[in-house]
């Protein structure tokens, strides 16, 4: 089977630039076979994971990238273009982070991946003088994803060490308990925060938590234990804590995004 090659990008799928990026991917795969003969799409992995984080949000990219190329086979290769500094000096990385690979702008994309699966290799990518200074994902990252998943030689320097990295915030404890804030928000209008699962059973001892200026005090290990509309705090599926309204919005009830306190007693 031929490596997977993902693609992670903020792009939107009706714009042109998806089809363009999968084009030249193509493209220049087909250009590095010996047979002269056209090979088959299909005998390729190109998935599409997402092309909707919000526009230029790298910390939105950086959780979806830690919570979601992990699941893949070993050595998948991950496009991960959200690059809002796009054309200037910053890298382009070619990244081996656990047993994932990764080609992704060095602009702490992948800092959340790196501090939670540790960095083995990051190597600085050649940009050609003819690339676009708008698209890299087009003129940089396509084909030099096809060449990597040829084996073909890729102009790469380094290693690099001094990667740029996004602030992801730790718990910090305080006379009032142990204080986090939320990290992300899902597609459920769940409120994701920083507090580790392994917190729960202090959770359930004190029998609630706060979020900004809303206490919740009804804690759950399922979903289906609450009524619908419940504001309920549980350990969700990610590895943290997370405070949600039962068949609702969590976010749109409490006003509240990444970045809004959290207490636990």
């Amino acid at each position: 089977m031929q490596p997977l090659v993902t693609l992670t990008t903020d792009f939107g799928t009706a714009s042109g630039y998806v089809a363009q990026l999968k084009g030249v991917f193509f493209r220049r795969l087909l250009s590095l076979t010996n047979t002269g003969e056209m090979v088959p799409v299909s005998s390729y992995n190109l998935l599409d994971l997402t092309h909707d984080i919000p526009p230029h949000d790298v910390l939105a990219a950086g959780w979806f990238v830690a919570s979601s190329c992990f699941s893949f086979p070993r050595a998948t290769l991950h496009v991960v273009v959200i690059d809002p500094g796009v054309g200037t000096a910053r890298p382009v990385l070619y990244a081996e982070i656990g047993d994932q690979r990764f080609l992704a702008p060095d602009n702490g994309v992948l800092s959340l991946a790196i501090a939670r699966h540790g960095l083995g290799l990051a190597r600085r990518v050649a940009v050609p003088p003819t690339a676009s200074g708008t698209f890299h994902g087009r003129d940089v990252f396509a084909p030099t994803a096809a060449e990597l998943v040829c084996g073909v030689e890729v102009s790469l320097s380094g290693p690099m060490t001094d990667l740029v990295s996004q602030p992801w915030p730790q718990p910090q404890t305080t006379a009032e308990g142990l204080c986090g804030e939320v990290i992300h928000v899902d597609h459920f209008g769940n409120l994701i925060t920083n507090l580790p699962d392994s917190l729960l059973p202090r959770l359930q001892a004190a029998g609630r938590i706060r979020c900004g200026d809303s206490q919740v005090d009804q804690i759950v290990g399922t979903y289906g234990e609450a009524t619908p509309g419940s504001l309920v705090a549980l350990a969700g599926s990610q590895g943290f804590l997370e405070i949600a309204v039962v068949e609702g919005r969590a976010a749109e009830r409490l006003s509240a995004g990444r970045g809004a306190p959290v207490q636990l007693p």
